[in-house]
């Protein structure tokens, strides 16, 4: 804004008008506001001196990392990147340098690592950060794209790998695509090999989709495949950004995947873009959105997260708003942001999931498996986590506590039970209780069935 200074007691007067009137604009970056008193946002954290662009984040038991691009451009041009590790209250622990544009970020709860997607529109790369010893490594894809862009996010789902194929190569646009048409990938599926990442089309952008809102077979524009989350319900979320288009992959990999299309408006006509997306898990918990060219992430609050919801960050809006899931519409939540990009959901309770790591008959009357109980959020304390384990053939049903000791995200244990022969199941299970929440048993997160008989 361009500030204009008057002398005596009329231009005083002038200048104040001429503030107050600018006030109302976007351009004095008012501080981001609350539509619903059910939500509060406050400053999480200012970009770290001579850092800018803060975009994607993620969570790290009980540590936030952000992404800062320093205005390094798309195909990696221009400059480094910056992750900064952030503790709860803001405060900088630690920081890692990144050459090119960092756009996905996540945490890779399979290795352990931290997934740093670089490049998005051309020449991609990825670095995997170890969160534990600072250190970091660095792979090159073992071909060119198969659409001829880059990669920008990335999520991890049954131990898969899936990542969004960002910049696509698109046909001329038409009247039904004014975008231009994607007959490229828009998700593959990536896996580690030596020091390469090869993939494979998961999701091709010109396929046959269900349309939310009318149930109709659809091909969507899938111009611009962006952000990718997970759902509750195991689905994965490819946000379409300029398209406003957001993307349910059901199955995703298998042969009986089912894609679904829900186009965003604002209640009206009028198309919405957003950048991210997240999904609550909980009521009561906490939304981080990174306000890229303010510098500035906020740290959105809320008691009364619905169930099965969920929140856009709107680029073009500079709104975070709740999504809804049937017709598409936006309704704003936080307004008065420049930008918002990069979102990322945390809940106020620790979660917990169970998987399975061995099982077998043991030499007498016994038969154990190996099963490690995990958890996101803070690790300071000790978190007492409880199992039940019942028999599928007589229905009895007893209890067992594993402790996840202070400093660790995990534990193994030990479950026994009795061989009764036949065919028969015995199914462990994270119970309720309220110092934890139990994730969503999509993935065999919450349940482990063991079929009978166990090998020897």
């Amino acid at each position: 804004m361009k500030l204009l200074l008057f002398f005596g007691t009329s231009g005083a007067r002038f200048l104040g008008l001429l503030l107050l009137s600018a006030g109302l604009s976007h351009s004095l970056n008012a501080a981001p506001a609350s539509t619903n008193p059910d939500y509060t946002v406050s400053v999480f954290a200012n970009a770290p001196k001579g850092l800018s662009n803060p975009d994607s984040i993620t969570y790290y038991k009980g540590t936030i990392f952000i992404e800062y691009a320093n205005g390094t451009q798309p195909a990696g041009t221009g400059g480094d990147s910056t992750i900064v590790q952030f503790g709860s209250t803001g405060k900088v622990l630690r920081t890692y340098r990144i050459p090119g544009k960092v756009d996905g970020l996540k945490y890779n709860p399979f290795d352990g690592k931290i997934w740093a997607l670089q490049n998005e529109d051309a020449n991609p790369s990825l670095t995997l950060i170890d969160p534990l010893s600072g250190t970091l490594k660095h792979y090159r894809y073992a071909a060119p794209t198969l659409h001829g862009g880059g990669y920008d996010d990335v999520v991890f789902l049954n131990g898969q790998v899936f990542i969004s194929a960002s910049n696509p190569n698109l046909q001329p646009p038409t009247p039904s695509a004014p975008n231009g048409q994607n007959i490229f990938p828009s998700i593959i599926k990536a896996t580690i090999e030596g020091e390469q990442v090869e993939v494979e089309p998961v999701l091709m952008g010109n396929a046959n989709l269900i349309d939310v809102t009318t149930g109709q077979s659809v091909v969507a524009q899938q111009s611009d495949p962006d952000s990718l989350k997970v759902d509750p319900s195991g689905n994965l979320v490819l946000d379409s950004q300029q398209d406003g288009d957001l993307i349910f992959l059901n199955a995703p990999g298998a042969p009986n995947q089912v894609g679904y299309r829900l186009h965003l408006s604002n209640g009206t006509s009028t198309q919405v873009t957003v950048d991210d997306s997240v999904f609550p898990t909980q009521a009561s918990g906490t939304i981080y959105v990174a306000d890229t060219p303010a510098n500035v992430v906020y740290a959105v609050t809320s008691t009364v997260f619905p169930p099965n919801s969920a929140f856009s960050a709107s680029d073009t809006t500079g709104v975070l708003g709740r999504v809804d899931l049937t017709t598409g519409q936006l309704i704003p939540v936080i307004t008065g942001m420049q930008s918002p990009h990069g979102a990322l959901f945390v809940p106020s309770l620790p979660e917990v999931r169970l998987d399975q790591v061995s099982s077998s008959a043991g030499a007498g009357s016994t038969e154990s498996a190996l099963l490690r109980v995990s958890r996101t959020g803070g690790v300071s304390q000790a978190l007492p986590v409880f199992l039940s384990i019942s028999d599928s053939e007589t229905h009895e049903s007893t209890s067992q506590a594993a402790t996840i000791p202070p400093g660790a995200s995990s534990t193994i244990v030990t479950v026994h039970f009795k061989p009764i022969g036949g065919s028969k199941r015995v199914v462990v299970s994270i119970q309720p209780d309220p110092n934890y929440n139990v994730v969503p048993d999509i993935v065999n997160t919450a349940v482990q069935a063991l079929p009978e008989p166990l090998p020897r």
